[in-house]
């Protein structure tokens, strides 16, 4: 395995690209600072923004391919970030490589959403690219402490929600709760926030108001991979359910595009808190 280099010692960073807006701020990050990226788009999911930087699209079975492609851009290090919905095994197209491998990544595939990034990373780290998490290059988007927009209530509702989380780390299943009225309404899963949050929305009577959603990382999950966010789309989308305030994990949680998020928490009317450890 690699040494594990400092972020500010990266010549230039492979970003291993899901869906939503982390990946691409960890990119415009890296290009304020001056240092250069190349982004493996998984699957397509970086969708357009992908294009503003040199990139290729790389199917989830195709490692052969993408440790090539990092070793031809020069990567020194890569950072995953995003979203990806699971394949199921049976449909991913495998490259020679993956082939190899297949008996591993199966095993993979026979456990939570958090072993398998954590196997993912520590396949690319075998091959020479050290994984650093995305925090390392976006420290000024995580959370700060305290009540970050709006005026707190939910705090009987907070410390429940936590309470979940806390039980439930173990078992990989999920980084979300709501809560409302001292009951859970929630459990995110593997369809994330913004799924859950519709759903909640599509089973609260209309006119319902009050609760909150709750975010925080697993206990014990891999620093590297799947550090939980939140953004102007889950504001949105706790409006749409009705909900009373966000609270995250303060230093957990990224708050992509924190003063249009923090601004737009303000003018919906809802809270933003980011609670300690």
């Amino acid at each position: 395995m690699s040494p594990k280099p400092d972020s500010a010692a990266v010549r230039k960073l492979g970003i291993l690209a899901g869906a939503g807006q982390l990946p691409r701020e960890v990119a415009e990050a890296c290009r304020s600072d001056g240092k250069p990226v190349f982004v493996v788009d998984l699957e397509g999911a970086a969708t357009e923004w992908a294009s503003d930087f040199p990139n290729e699209r790389v199917s989830l079975g195709q490692v052969g391919r993408a440790l090539a492609l990092l070793e031809r851009e020069g990567c020194d290090a890569v950072t995953m970030a995003g979203a990806l919905i699971r394949p199921s095994l049976t449909k991913v197209r495998f490259d020679r490589r993956g082939l190899s491998l297949l008996p591993r990544v199966a095993r993979l595939f026979g456990h939570g959403d958090d072993r398998l990034l954590s196997g993912v990373a520590d396949l690319f780290e075998e091959h020479g690219f050290p994984v650093i998490g995305a925090e390392a290059f976006l420290s000024r988007s995580l959370a700060g402490s305290g009540v970050l927009a709006g005026s707190l209530s939910e705090q009987d509702g907070i410390a429940l929600g936590r309470s979940i989380l806390d039980a439930l780390g173990p078992f990989d299943i999920g980084q979300a709760v709501v809560i409302a009225d001292g009951r859970c309404l929630a459990v995110e899963a593997m369809e994330g926030t913004a799924a859950m949050l519709e759903r909640v929305a599509a089973l609260r009577p209309d006119g319902e108001k009050g609760g909150v959603l709750v975010k925080m990382p697993k206990g014990g999950q891999d620093s590297r991979v799947d550090r939980p966010a939140i953004g102007p789309d889950t504001i949105r989308s706790a409006v749409r359910a009705g909900l009373s305030g966000i609270a995250v994990e303060a230093g957990e949680v990224f708050v992509l595009d924190a003063m249009r998020t923090e601004q737009l928490a303000r003018e919906v009317g809802i809270f933003l808190y980011g609670f300690g450890p």
